[in-house]
């Protein structure tokens, strides 16, 4: 029988990722209340069994929670932190220079996260797993280096839409975003969220989508709305 699985709340576009996700893993995706073997709410406070809450948010009524952040969500809105990076990106696209302070960022695809859920919702065992466990990137990245790198690829991007590329552009590979080396500062902890994926059938908590491929579906998706700079 495949798993009955009920969201609630404010999908968005962690949602439909996630309920993709679920879908592809072969779960019954359902709105009946009646007979389902998991309730997973989505910024909800209501009563569910897994509880997907941004920082700030609280549920009394949860047997798990995670809470979620700095998620990057190319068609998304601007929930989980990702307003933030989108502003980003619309301001490059406009020649403007983004503040970006001084917080450290620990981004993440939503589709990681989609997947790491995916793997705690779809086990076979009885979701006796409680409490309470963080969801972000394993790593810290400074928000001038992540503007950097979407300057570069902005026009890269424009580049390649306009045939205006050099010797000179073709040939400066941009090199990786630089992002905080995990082992010299003191970063979230990933304990309970790495033994909830191990226990649930996964090898633990290991984002696998670059930073620089997350920021490239950004550019692609949000092209359509701003109109390319043209050639002087």
């Amino acid at each position: 029988m495949p798993r009955s699985i009920r969201l609630i709340g404010k999908p968005g576009g962690l949602g439909t990722a996630l309920e993709n996700r679920l879908s592809r893993a072969g779960a019954n995706i359902t709105t009946d209340s009646d007979d389902v073997d998991l309730t997973i709410g989505i910024a909800s406070q209501e009563k569910c069994d897994l509880a997907i809450l941004p920082e700030g948010m609280h549920s009394e009524n949860s047997n798990l929670i995670i809470t979620l952040s700095d998620v990057i969500i190319p068609n998304g809105g601007n929930n989980w932190g990702n307003g933030i990076i989108i502003d980003w990106v619309r301001k490059v696209k406009r020649g403007e220079s983004p503040e970006h302070g001084s917080e450290i960022r620990y981004w993440v695809n939503v589709r990681d996260v989609a997947d790491a859920i995916a793997t705690i919702s779809m086990s076979k065992e009885e979701l006796v797993k409680t409490g309470k466990m963080k969801m972000c990137g394993r790593r810290g990245w400074e928000g001038k280096y992540v503007i950097e790198e979407i300057k570069l690829l902005w026009d890269r991007y424009t580049n390649a839409i306009n045939h205006s590329h050099t010797k000179e552009s073709l040939s400066n590979i941009p090199s990786p975003v630089r992002g905080i080396d995990s082992g010299g500062t003191s970063g979230p902890d990933f304990q309970s969220l790495h033994h909830a994926l191990i226990d649930s059938g996964g090898e633990g908590w290991h984002p696998l989508v670059p930073l620089r491929t997350s920021l490239m579906e950004i550019i692609a998706v949000s092209y359509t709305h701003l109109t390319l700079p043209t050639k002087a």
